[in-house]
């Protein structure tokens, strides 16, 4: 049989796969950043995973239920290396087969599913099915690319997008009426979190020149005075953000595209200096130009509208949260944060104290936990009836998402007093929605069958995390599971770019809250000590994971 969080993101992947082969976001995100490019030199191949069956035939028969034609399978040689390597084992011991997929029409896209045996995994390594599932190193997506438009594709991947080069090669059996096939491989940054992990591009025919200067980057060929650079930058990128946030200029933007005269004049800005603002915020791709100085929001540009909770994020990582970064020295010094040096109170206390800065602070967190919401309630198997805790839930989006996505299940927002006694009811889940104030150090509320803590560990220290799951275990009862959300940093199973967010957002919480991001072996060692054990590990979106804890 296949488990249950295998059938998930083999649906998922089947989903992705329709949707790539109608329009996919990220050949859209290629094509826009050259005028060089059209869609049409670009054709959807496969999306590929791994998942760990029974047998190989619980695949087939899965696929098979939804239409999807399947081919006979074959032995796989390169995933099973992949997979000996990671993990120190004998390649012998793995028994890797492929099994490809079309789906029917009208979407004729490709799937292509790893298989490696439940059985042949655990006993060959017992993380190997839970890491696997969790970092999706294996998951890709394989594009057919123009050989003539192969170099200005890996160029606007690298230099514009930020993908990370991981290698590729030349094979002349594949596609031998074309003279082989060239093959470039990818990393995705955190800033396409949305898209899979890799990326796999294939042209037709030999072109060594791409494939040499690929290879050479991926080695780490950049020059070193170029990334320095690049990291000393960084910050202005981040200001020219936030200004642009605290002008609204993306709200003059909302409704059509405008000149720079215009908004210049909306703005009540000099005209030649919001032209060079465009200019990088069109490069960085916050605006787009549609026209000879025309602009036009994207996507990531509506975030940043007035109404949307991401421009409540960008004001204040750019306001108490850069004032505070003013002082990370201190903070380096003494291993107190930064901000305490700067505001005379730790960053909770400052915001009970300073209610104008605590809205802007719940809106902002609001941004990333609405995505994250979506992505656990897709997720996680929420039984009918269960009751849910959102300890530290903030305004509740979290918790309204979940409720709003399994209608018989109830829940509890508990946070403190100046955060629940501020957050209004929620007519349309009535009773089903709660807000309960405490101290989540002392006690939280028992009898839930759920308790969640969301972006809530990394803002403390591990005494104080262990005083906090020690809570949760209190109120657990010996069938309730915890649910921990948060960015796990590198390890030795991490894939190479994976872990971005984590790294930075270390930093943050050193300057910030005091607290750390942590890798998965950290928190599992938290975990045990207040009586929990790791119980599954899945990955969400903006490098996100949720950690499936039950009692031990």
């Amino acid at each position: 049989m296949l488990n249950r969080r295998d059938e998930q993101r083999l649906l998922t992947a089947l989903g992705r796969a329709a949707d790539i082969a109608r329009a996919d976001g990220l050949v859209t995100a290629v094509v826009e950043a050259s005028p060089a490019l059209t869609r049409r030199d670009f054709v959807f191949d496969h999306i590929a995973l791994l998942v760990f069956p029974d047998a190989v035939d619980d695949v087939s028969t899965f696929l098979q239920k939804r239409q999807v034609e399947v081919a006979d399978p074959i032995e796989s040689v390169v995933v099973r290396s992949r997979l000996a390597q990671r993990y120190g084992v004998n390649e012998q011991s793995l028994e890797v087969t492929i099994l490809y997929g079309r789906l029917p029409e009208p979407a004729q896209a490709g799937v292509e599913v790893f298989i490696l045996p439940s059985e042949s995994a655990v006993a060959a390594h017992s993380d190997m099915p839970a890491r696997e599932r969790a970092t999706e190193a294996e998951r890709h997506e394989a594009w057919l690319v123009d050989g003539a438009s192969l170099a200005e594709v890996r160029r606007v991947c690298l230099d514009r997008l930020g993908m990370i080069p991981d290698g590729g090669g030349f094979n002349p059996h594949e596609g031998k009426s074309s003279g082989g096939r060239t093959v470039l491989y990818f990393h995705l940054p955190t800033h396409l979190a949305g898209e899979p992990r890799r990326l796999e591009l294939k042209s037709d025919g030999h072109w060594p020149d791409v494939l040499a200067a690929h290879k050479a980057a991926g080695a780490g060929a950049q020059e070193p005075y170029r990334q320095l650079l690049g990291l000393l930058a960084g910050h202005w990128a981040a200001r020219a953000v936030h200004v642009a946030t605290e002008l609204n200029l993306n709200e003059h933007l909302r409704d059509g595209p405008r000149t720079v005269g215009q908004l210049a004049q909306r703005l009540n800005c000099d005209e030649k200096a919001v032209a060079r603002l465009l200019r990088y915020l069109s490069r960085a791709g916050i605006v787009r130009e549609v026209g000879d100085s025309i602009y036009l929001n994207t996507p990531a540009g509506d975030l940043l509208c007035a109404d949307n909770p991401f421009a409540d994020l960008v004001k204040i990582y750019g306001g108490e949260f850069y004032d505070a970064w003013g002082e990370f020295p201190t903070a380096l010094r003494t291993g107190g944060t930064a901000f305490r040096h700067r505001f005379g109170a730790e960053h909770f206390d400052h915001f009970a104290a300073h209610s104008d800065s605590a809205q802007v602070f719940d809106r902002a967190m609001q941004s990333i936990t609405s995505v994250i919401a979506v992505d656990l309630a897709k997720t996680y198997d929420f039984a009918p009836g269960s009751r849910i805790v959102d300890i530290g839930g903030g305004n509740g989006t979290l918790l309204r998402t979940l409720l709003r996505s399994h209608e018989t299940v109830h829940g509890t927002v508990f946070d403190r007093e100046h955060v629940v006694g501020k957050t209004p009811a929620d007519p349309e889940l009535g009773d089903r929605l709660q807000h309960v104030p405490g101290d989540f150090f002392a006690e939280v509320p028992s009898g839930a069958d759920v308790y969640v803590l969301s972006r809530v560990l990394h803002d403390w220290n591990d005494d104080d995390c262990v005083r906090i799951l020690s809570s949760c275990r209190r109120a657990c009862g010996p069938d309730a599971t915890l649910l921990v959300l948060e960015r796990l940093l590198p390890d030795e199973w991490s894939t190479p770019g994976s872990g971005e967010l984590a790294a930075l957002w270390d930093l943050q919480m050193l300057a910030i809250t005091g607290g750390q991001e942590r890798d998965l072996a950290h928190y599992e060692r938290l975990l045990r000590t207040a009586g929990f054990r790791l119980a599954e590990l899945c990955t969400l979106g903006v490098d996100m994971n949720l950690i499936v804890a039950e009692s031990a």
